[in-house]
């Protein structure tokens, strides 16, 4: 049913200002009905926005548009433009018992959707959107995540919780390589690959099937047992994990399940969990995008939220004796189609997630990456787990997919990585578009993990994001949109796509063509690189260091570097503020070069740049050095006078220190 509100949203208590402040928004005296729609009225002065969307249970993606009447239901965050140039940022909220949602009308008026999820539980009164608005967008979207997170009150923010140790360390899945045809001797031959190329992870996610799991009559198939496949890993998962461990250096095995158990959840005759199988249904906002999920089966094995705790505790101690680490858990967001009957969706979210989230501490030092959970439930609700997939897979059989990838992740880190870290997939490093998604990685902020089958690698690739000790360079901050392409879609319109993030000293930009021609002339595209363009950078002038053309130049803030790249092609800068006319600028054969500088002070005419690990070591320099000294050794170096870059070899081990002395 949808209710009429008002005919307008007055936005007049929502003014511009340099805190970015916004407001609540409660609706009192909501209709007595699970699902309920409200009627907002039109916006008015609205020229474009961008909005974060569900189109399936499990999985956002990006729109762009200039009408309300274009924004899809299941829309979780918005982000306008005004005439006026002000930007309006509007969040649907998760709220005690109501989960809500936004969406356009027909006649370009806003509605929200509140529901419960269970048709035993009414709407009632609830406080259902966040508005802000101003002039600084990121500005707006930092005050504002803390303001929503006050108010939901059942998770925390991602600045305010730990990632796990391994996401800084290179990764390998068997998903892409295996899928469920996995076997532990499989893994082995592998990981020899990896070590055989020179190039070795250091954890290892052993995806979906390993598991003991039986089909249902419906072709719904469900977890029997704890216990590995005995006849792809004999003996269980124990002799794999110490193979991986002992013989090729894995420093954490991560298991795959389903939050559910498997698939289609646990067989009720397993153990005394008292699972009761329930149809999958969908509400009425995901089947505007999609009718059914014909992939698992018409039901779930669902364990009862309160034997949810035993449950988790029960599997993730079974993990553990067998020296697991950690898990990858997935499928989350299908909670919701079998809440009907268990209070609602928010609670069984909360509460599953409260038990998940227990047992992974408990018992595998919380090493936890969410997947398929894209539910705003579940993304404001997670109190210590801050790792979650942001899009669909990467699929190397769809060449379209490959800049929507980027897109996709960077639009949902925006706002939602505000609360949880996002993880950017797996990709495939012998993959035609594998150094696209690998510039996209280093700039992402994500962890780095590849799905590369056995012998299908691209080593020289590999080692542009890894490191001799298996470390990667992870930039400090979420990857996310630049402001002039926000609003934007750079995989339909002729704009780059510009993703920004930052290292402890200085920032990284990424230029990508997102573009996609499946038939005619491939896209060119140019746009502008600047070095403002890293929102919060402070400095006046700065270095900035093209990976691919080794090109260096000194532009101001505002001061721009043009350039045109073809179809699924890619520039990442090196951004770093220039002082006393030197600048560190990290390491020249990595693509986040910029993140190996941990820190950087000067005494003197002496400048001492401490790095994260050693290398081919460059700096913008003014003025040609006197001496180079790496941790008070000296060094011969060099200096490119026409582009000002000095260059010194610094030996491949942890933290070495550069001394550069400059002359008066």
């Amino acid at each position: 049913m949808v209710s009429q509100v008002q005919s307008e949203l007055h936005l007049e208590d929502f003014v511009a200002s340099t805190e970015a402040r916004g407001g609540f928004i409660r609706f009192p005296n909501a209709e007595s009905q699970p699902r309920i729609i409200l009627n907002l009225g039109k916006i008015s002065g609205l020229s474009q926005f961008t909005c974060t969307h569900r189109y399936e249970p499990f999985w956002m993606t990006a729109k762009a548009g200039k009408t309300l009447s274009s924004m899809p239901p299941e829309t979780q965050f918005f982000l306008g433009r005004l005439a006026d140039g002000d930007y309006l940022m509007i969040v649907p909220l998760v709220d005690g018992l109501v989960r809500c949602s936004i969406q356009g009308s027909s006649e370009g008026e806003l509605e929200i959707v509140a529901e419960t999820g269970d048709s035993a539980v009414p709407v009632a009164d609830f406080t259902g959107l966040y508005v802000a608005r101003g002039t600084r967008p990121y500005e707006m979207i930092e005050v504002g995540a803390a303001s929503v997170s006050d108010h939901v009150g059942t998770g925390r923010l991602r600045a305010k919780k730990s990632l796990p140790a391994f996401s800084d360390w290179f990764g390998w899945c068997t998903w892409d390589a295996f899928y469920q045809d996995v076997t532990a001797s499989k893994v082995q031959t592998g990981l020899q690959s990896f070590r055989d190329g020179g190039v070795e992870p250091k954890f290892l996610i052993l995806d979906d099937g390993w598991l003991t799991v039986k089909e249902d009559e419906d072709k719904s198939k469900r977890l029997t047992s704890f216990q590995a496949d005995d006849v792809k890993f004999p003996g269980g998962l124990a002799p794999m994990v110490s193979m991986a461990k002992g013989e090729f250096g894995v420093k954490t095995v991560i298991a795959w399940h389903a939050i559910t158990g498997y698939w289609g959840g646990v067989d009720p005759h397993f153990s005394d969990y008292h699972s009761q199988v329930r149809p999958r249904v969908l509400s009425p906002g995901l089947k505007y995008h999609q009718e059914e999920i014909p992939w698992w089966g018409a039901s779930i094995g669902l364990v009862p939220w309160h034997e949810s705790y035993r449950f988790f505790q029960d599997f993730h101690r079974t993990l553990r004796k067998q020296g697991i680490d950690g898990v990858k858990v997935d499928v989350q967001a299908q909670l919701e189609i079998v809440s009907d009957g268990s209070g609602g969706r928010v609670p069984l979210m909360q509460k599953y997630h409260e038990a998940l989230e227990g047992a992974v501490a408990v018992n595998l030092n919380g090493n936890l990456i969410n997947c398929m959970s894209c539910a705003n439930e579940m993304l404001y609700g997670a109190p210590i787990s801050n790792l979650t997939r942001t899009s669909t897979d990467f699929w190397p059989d769809l060449p379209e997919s490959h800049g929507k990838h980027l897109y996709v992740n960077a639009q949902v880190g925006a706002w939602f990585g505000e609360f949880i870290h996002p993880d950017w997939d797996m990709f495939q490093s012998g993959h035609p578009a594998g150094e696209f998604h690998a510039a996209g990685r280093a700039v992402s902020g994500s962890p780095v993990y590849v799905s590369d089958k056995p012998d299908a690698h691209n080593f020289p690739l590999l080692k542009k994001l890894v490191l001799a000790n298996g470390a990667i360079l992870r930039a400090t901050r979420p990857g996310r949109p630049t402001l002039d392409c926000l609003l934007q879609d750079p995989t339909s319109e002729d704009v780059l796509l510009k993703i920004f993030s930052t290292n402890t000293l200085g920032g990284v930009v990424g230029a990508f063509n997102a573009r996609y021609s499946k038939e005619g002339p491939k896209s060119v595209i140019s746009g502008v690189v600047k070095p403002e363009d890293v929102d919060g950078l402070l400095g006046q002038t700065f270095a900035v260091y093209a990976h691919k053309t080794e090109e260096l130049r000194v532009l101001a803030g505002n001061e721009g570097w043009d350039l045109t790249l073809g179809e699924l092609d890619f520039e990442i800068f090196t951004v770093m503020p220039i002082a006393d006319g030197f600048s560190p600028l990290g390491l020249a054969d990595k693509f986040n070069g910029g993140g190996a500088v941990r820190f950087a002070y000067r005494e003197q005419k002496t400048w001492g740049v401490e790095l994260v690990f050693g290398g081919s070591f460059i700096a913008y320099c003014d003025r040609l050095p006197l001496a180079t000294t790496v941790d008070g050794e000296l060094v011969r170096f060099d200096y490119d006078e026409k582009r000002k870059l000095l260059i010194v070899p610094v030996p491949e081990r942890p933290n070495p220190t550069v001394y550069i002395q400059l002359p008066a």
